[in-house]
C-alpha cells in the first residue's frame, strides 16, 4: 500500500482548490462552465491519471468517507483561503488516509455518485482496481484524477 505524504497532499490540494474555484462559482454558471463535459460511466474501463496536476500519480481514498472529507475540506478552502493555514491538522489527518496510484493504472468503474457540500457540487467515482499494489482493491476518487480507456481527460480541456 502507497500512502501520500503531507506535501504530496498539498501539491495535490493545490490542483484541487483551482477545480474548488471553479466548483464556487454560482449554480447557474455551474451547469454552464463545470470541469466535467462528461462522465464516467458504471462498467467503464479507466486509468488512474493525475498528470494534469503534473503529478506521475493520482490519488484515491479505500473508502467514500475519506473522500468526502476531503472535498469538504477543499470546498471550504476555496470558499476561505485561511482555512487551508489553519487546518495543517486536518490536512495531516486527511493525508494518512490518501492513497497514490501511478498514472496509467487500469480500473473498472464500480459506481458514480454525485456529491453536493454547502451549494458545491462534484463527482465521486468508485473504482476497482485491476493493476498495480492495489489490484483488486475498490477505492474511491473523482472523475478528475481519471481518463478513460483511449486517454482522454474527463476534465475539460
Amino acid at each position: 500500500m502507497v500512502r501520500m505524504n503531507v506535501s504530496r497532499l498539498s501539491a495535490t490540494l493545490s490542483l484541487a482548490l483551482a477545480l474548488c474555484a471553479m466548483l464556487a462559482m454560482p449554480r447557474a454558471s455551474v451547469a454552464a462552465t463545470g470541469p466535467y463535459p462528461r462522465l464516467p460511466a458504471q462498467g467503464a474501463s479507466v486509468r488512474f491519471d493525475g498528470s494534469i496536476g503534473d503529478e506521475k500519480f493520482a490519488w484515491a481514498f479505500y473508502n467514500e468517507y475519506w473522500l468526502q472529507t476531503y472535498l469538504r475540506f477543499t470546498i471550504e478552502a476555496a470558499r476561505n483561503p485561511s482555512v487551508y493555514a489553519k487546518s495543517q491538522a486536518a490536512l495531516g489527518e486527511i493525508g494518512h488516509h490518501v492513497l497514490t496510484l501511478p498514472n496509467g493504472t487500469p480500473g473498472r468503474v464500480e459506481e458514480v455518485k454525485n456529491f453536493s457540500y454547502g451549494g458545491r457540487q462534484d463527482v465521486q467515482v468508485r473504482v476497482m482496481v485491476q493493476g498495480g499494489d492495489l489490484r483488486g482493491g475498490e477505492v474511491w476518487t473523482t472523475a478528475g484524477e481519471l481518463v478513460d480507456s483511449t486517454g482522454k481527460s474527463y476534465l475539460k480541456p
